[in-house]
């Protein structure tokens, strides 16, 4: 759930069509109300073999089988309402999401209106937009870079996400505002701030609170993109009202589905994500960067501080991460995090090579030991024909004893996967 596939939806051309057209006809496109309906059909198969060290929380971790991952499908559509009111929506089987081990289901991960301000003020303007979002919106703080969710993967040049990419959906409204800069080194302004419940589910409880986030970034014309990216979470008067199971705390600090899973852990768990946050009184600033050095040669970054006026804790009362987590406690919890990607194609727009280093170290107080969370991830891409990508990844974690990590002990492995998208 992120703004890159969204944004890439929104420009590219996209056509609603049968799946069996899609299946039998790739180069065939069908157009309905006057190509005012518009979609895109994506899906994905992956395989991993991973395992855990000994001294991983929970023992099956440390002795697991190769194996095929469901299939993720997505169908994203896009609706064009009046010329100035659009809406979207992502329907999808996506188990490292909403899935359960037992059964098949399609959710909706992600749907909203778009307003068109000025279009519907009579003033469009040429190098300026301002959009007000309302729906399921993108919670997040970073920019410039792809996600892996359920099947819209190949924005992602890697196969896993990092354990440190904050991001998920949730109810309430937004305001995206863009300006296109001439004669001028940066070529266009863009800023947006959203409000959201901690949920995109429905809860009017008391005490429950909101959550506030917002960027801004600059584009250049050599290349380079920078911004910012900030969160605030105002959750924590629940935790003396509820039990823990009913407290609802910000989503995004705990990421979205990685496609990465263990024996002992859900099929929608975040167990591979950092975990040291409860996201109940949250704070994040993040600065993100990003450099085509020229074409197939790319650079990521992104590093920030998050921190939280409560922490998880275990049946003693100490802080600990929410895989392990009994209650929530007003013990002030941060890390601080950072982490660099790179690409290079060795055959452009054919065969790629990528990498990623995350870093995350718990910065609490009191904390003493290994408080180090690091995710090394190695990856082949190869893009069979321009709509099918097949990717192959070495991924290495390593949590110490005190870090935000929640399996307990190192863990690697190898994963692969086969994308394919009808738009």
């Amino acid at each position: 759930m992120i703004r890159n596939r969204v944004s890439q939806l929104a420009h590219g051309r996209l056509t609603l069509g049968l799946s069996c057209i899609a299946l039998a006809s790739p180069t065939f496109s069908a157009e309905f109300f006057d190509d005012k309906i518009q979609a895109k059909l994506m899906l994905m198969q992956g395989f991993q073999a991973i395992e855990a060290k000994p001294g991983a929380f929970e023992i099956p971790n440390t002795d697991m089988a190769p194996g095929f991952q469901r299939l993720r499908f997505n169908i994203e559509l896009v609706v064009k309402v009046h010329d100035h009111v659009t809406v979207y929506v992502d329907l999808g089987e996506e188990p490292n999401d909403f899935g359960t081990d037992d059964q098949f289901e399609i959710s909706q991960d992600l749907g909203y209106i778009d307003l068109d301000i000025f279009g519907l003020a009579g003033s469009a303007q040429q190098d300026q937009s301002w959009l007000f979002r309302a729906g399921n919106i993108v919670s997040t703080v970073f920019e410039f870079r792809g996600y892996s969710d359920g099947a819209a993967v190949q924005s992602n040049p890697l196969i896993g996400n990092s354990p440190i990419d904050f991001v998920t959906a949730e109810s309430g409204i937004q305001s995206l505002w863009s300006h296109k800069v001439s004669d001028s080194v940066i070529t266009q302004v863009n800023a947006d701030i959203g409000f959201t419940v901690p949920t995109f589910f429905e809860d009017y409880s008391g005490d429950r609170g909101f959550n506030t986030f917002g960027q801004l970034s600059l584009n250049t014309g050599f290349g380079l993109n920078l911004g910012l990216g900030w969160f605030i979470s105002s959750l924590g008067d629940q935790v003396t009202n509820r039990l823990f199971a009913d407290v609802q705390t910000a989503g995004l600090i705990q990421g979205d589905g990685d496609n990465y899973n263990f024996a002992a852990s859900g099929a929608s768990s975040r167990d591979t994500h950092a975990g040291l946050l409860p996201g109940l009184d949250a704070n994040i600033f993040q600065i993100n960067a990003h450099y085509q050095a020229r074409p197939g040669t790319e650079f990521r970054g992104w590093a920030g501080i998050a921190k939280d006026e409560f922490s998880f804790v275990d049946s003693n009362g100490d802080q600990t991460v929410a895989s392990q987590a009994v209650a929530y406690q007003e013990i002030a919890s941060e890390i601080n995090y950072y982490a660099i990607e790179a690409t290079q194609y060795l055959t452009l727009n054919r065969l790629y090579i990528a990498s990623r280093f995350s870093s995350a170290i718990n910065k609490s107080d009191n904390i003493s030991g290994d408080k180090d969370l690091n995710r090394i991830q190695l990856g082949l891409g190869w893009w069979l024909t321009d709509n099918t990508l097949f990717k192959a990844e070495y991924v290495k974690q390593s949590e110490g004893n005190t870090s935000a990590g929640q399996i307990g002990a190192d863990w690697d492995g190898l994963t692969a996967e086969l994308s394919v998208v009808f738009d």
